[in-house]
């Protein structure tokens, strides 16, 4: 097995998460546990360089000392919007300004954003700005909240001060 990313934190209830992305005999996958559980697969990444890009990125966001995460509590967060689900922001490179827009936009950005379809039925990964864009599906609501809760979890755990913009939901 290949594994392009690890990363562990506490959850908000006091549990040890983990999150991985990995690659097996042609599959590649976003796989969580915690505590001492078994690793569950909760999201499929299309192929490897999908698989490869999502570590990265999230390698990126965990780097970062200041994000913006846009969103509610869940994927299913703001169905009716025009932005559901949760898409966390960062710089690709820390910039000393006063302004915390130009801290977060930097040169550019890097965004990871969990996205359901319009129906709900359809629970993806993107890299919005990125190719490529649609890097893995989740398996459930249930999984994408998961991935959330640990994204949320590591941001916090690097220090990043977090600016947040809630969408109706």
């Amino acid at each position: 097995m290949d594994v392009y990313g690890a990363w562990g934190a506490v959850l908000p209830d006091r549990s040890r998460g983990q999150l991985a992305v990995a690659g097996d005999d042609g599959r590649f996958a976003v796989l969580h546990r915690v505590d001492d559980g078994e690793w569950e697969t909760i999201a499929e990444a299309y192929d490897e360089e999908s698989a490869k890009r999502a570590a990265d990125l999230i390698a990126r966001l965990a780097a970062m000392p200041e994000h913006l995460r846009i969103g509610g509590d869940g994927i299913l967060t703001g169905l009716d919007t025009d932005h559901p689900g949760v898409e966390w922001v960062v710089p690709t490179e820390v910039v000393a300004d006063a302004d915390p827009i130009v801290r977060l936009t930097g040169p550019g950005t890097d965004r990871l954003w969990v996205v359901p379809s319009t129906d709900g039925d359809v629970l993806g990964l993107l890299n919005p700005d990125g190719d490529p864009r649609e890097i893995a599906e989740f398996v459930s609501a249930a999984a994408a909240d998961a991935f959330i809760a640990m994204v949320d979890a590591l941001l916090a755990i690097s220090g990043s001060r977090g600016f947040t913009e809630a969408s109706g939901g």
